[in-house]
């Protein structure tokens, strides 16, 4: 049985954001495919007047392009793992039964689980009013404050600057789209799901995530849900990340054996 996991980074960001969990799942016999969405035009700086055209929905079609080239490889589907707004991309796969396995580490929400919380607004309030903007209207990279505030709460400061020293611009239309995100039919997916949610996260708050976790519990393969109070958005690679990989890798076994 092929073991790959394709892993999917959330706005803003690239597939170096895998880098501590690909260590994780690679010591246990995992393939990773950890790469970044647009690369030539998702930049750190300067980047071409296109990357304001991009969609949430681009993402999706590239994503699903991804997984349907890792299964005409292995000669089988792979299981993806989407961080925040990679949950929502991975939530699409999960609907359009390109993978055999989902898992949305604090995901973005689809149609009808997001919620009103201030501290999200403060974050989102930092990408668009506050972060660097180079084409009006057009692209957005978070403010280095609102990425520490929103994202990096539960990381230690003295590596808030390193972090971030990587993050990316992106489209306008993008996050407009996460803002109004698209429905997505639990009805659909059939395969394994597991959604995990963090309590001290200020961009998908905990509110947010225990909806999507009750949602996909009512498709027509129910899905899980792991919740972790110590954890905020950057789940990813924060104290005790190798918990959430030791965790998530016993799912794995269980449901995909």
């Amino acid at each position: 049985m092929s073991k790959t996991l394709l892993m999917i980074h959330g706005v803003g960001c690239g597939g170096d954001v895998w880098d501590r969990m690909k260590r994780d799942f690679a010591m246990a016999g995992w393939t990773c495919e950890a790469t970044t969405l647009y690369p030539e035009l998702r930049t750190k700086d300067n980047p071409p007047a296109a990357l304001a055209d991009l969609t949430l929905p681009d993402y999706f079609d590239a994503a699903t392009k991804t997984a349907n080239e890792i299964a005409e490889r292995d000669g089988e589907k792979p299981v993806v793992i989407g961080h925040s707004m990679g949950g929502i991309i991975a939530q699409s796969l999960a609907a359009r039964s390109v993978v055999r396995g989902a898992i949305f580490l604090t995901p973005a929400a689809p149609k009808g689980c997001s919620v009103t919380d201030l501290r999200a607004l403060r974050t989102f309030w930092n990408i668009v009013k506050v972060g660097r903007k180079n084409i009006p209207g057009g692209v957005f990279k978070v403010g280095p404050k609102g990425f520490s505030y929103g994202v990096l709460n539960a990381v230690d400061k003295a590596r808030h600057e390193e972090i971030y020293a990587d993050a990316l611009f992106d489209s306008g239309r993008v996050y407009d789209d996460l803002l109004n995100p698209p429905d997505i039919d639990e009805a659909q997916i059939s395969i394994p799901t597991l959604t995990i949610g963090a309590k001290k996260d200020r961009a998908t708050v905990i509110k947010s995530v225990r909806k999507i976790g009750a949602k996909y519990a009512k498709a027509s393969t129910p899905g899980d849900y792991f919740e972790y109070s110590n954890h905020a958005h950057w789940i990813v690679d924060e104290p005790g990340t190798e918990q959430v990989s030791a965790d998530i890798l016993e799912w794995l076994d269980q449901k995909l054996a």
